[in-house]
């Protein structure tokens, strides 16, 4: 006579993540998080060598985070040592520096920036814009 072995039931939750919320994981699980790419310092000795990997695209972030009457801020998705990394890319220099590029490049669309290799670094400049004037610190973008 042949002896049936037994099943064990298996268990839905795993032991380690007891003590979390399952919604919250879930939630976790359909956004997709990647590292924030920043510049630490200013000058050319702190350039970053990136690729870019989106078009700018706009992001909602908490109100009480924003800075703006509207809660809506730039994002760009770049490639760092062979990482992807979000970008905040809300800095109207920057924004400015990528559409130099895309009009030496003669492109007419932010997704054809997509593949681009660029060096990005922040440099200190007297800025006179109808909307600032004074010093700040500036990003700059060149081809590589």
């Amino acid at each position: 006579m042949v002896k049936e072995t037994e099943t064990k039931p298996e268990k839905s939750k795993i032991d380690f993540l007891s003590d979390f919320n399952q919604e919250s994981i879930d939630k976790s699980a359909e956004v997709e998080i990647n590292p924030k790419f920043e510049i630490e310092g200013v000058g050319i000795e702190y350039a970053k060598n990136v690729l870019i990997l989106s078009a700018p695209y706009k992001v909602e972030i908490p109100k009480e985070k924003s800075i703006k009457a509207n809660n809506k801020i730039w994002m760009i998705d770049l490639d760092y040592q062979d990482v992807k990394h979000t970008f905040i890319a809300e800095a109207g220099s920057f924004r400015f520096q990528l559409g130099v590029i895309m009009k030496k490049l003669e492109y007419t669309e932010p997704k054809e920036l997509i593949g681009l290799p660029v060096r990005i670094w922040k440099v200190n400049a007297n800025i006179n814009t109808p909307t600032f004037k004074g010093k700040a610190e500036v990003y700059k973008v060149a081809l590589m």
